[in-house]
């Protein structure tokens, strides 16, 4: 039988402890006792090799570990998502993670998209007719030019400066 995951299955099945960001399987009477030595007490999930998020599965169901951290803690799901401020997705500390809009976590980002990987830098590319390094930053989904500069390291301190008065989802 499929149950509902709500705050009350959670903290029935799971402890969780704020300061650390762990889940931890509880004693269960109504387990067999090889469960119970198997599980009980210790960390429940594991890491998902796609996308580097704590997976915990509850009656056959996948659900990511920080989002059950939130409902334990809080009794309730978030109104949009969980935004882990560090960027850290296994960092399931309380004060580390935010509820906020999708577009407030996108701009979380800390790694390099494809489009800038040439340098390994957010937020700079390689231009490659005039070999400068270029610096952009996308705002309010429009991509908004800071400039062109001599090496990658500048442009990628001219992004950051953009992005900390431009994002507000910004916590580099």
């Amino acid at each position: 039988m499929k149950r509902e995951v709500n705050a009350a299955l959670v903290r029935e099945l799971l402890d969780y402890d704020p300061l650390t960001g762990v889940l931890t399987w509880k004693y269960r009477a109504d387990a067999p006792k090889q469960w119970n030595v198997r599980y009980a007490g210790k960390p429940a999930g594991c890491v998902d090799c796609v996308y580097g998020y704590m997976l915990i599965g509850i009656d056959g169901k996948c659900h990511r570990a920080h989002r059950l951290a939130w409902l334990h803690f809080y009794g309730r799901l978030p109104e949009g998502v969980v935004d882990h401020k560090n960027g850290v997705r296994t960092d399931n500390r309380i004060s580390n993670l935010r509820d906020v809009s999708k577009t407030v976590n996108g701009q979380n980002q800390r790694v390099a998209t494809r489009k800038n990987r040439s340098t390994g830098l957010l937020g700079a590319s390689l231009h490659k007719r005039s070999g400068k390094y270029r610096a952009d930053i996308k705002v309010d989904g429009r991509t908004k030019f800071l400039g062109n500069y001599d090496s990658a390291y500048e442009a990628h301190q001219a992004y950051l400066e953009a992005k900390r008065a431009l994002h507000e989802g910004c916590e580099i």
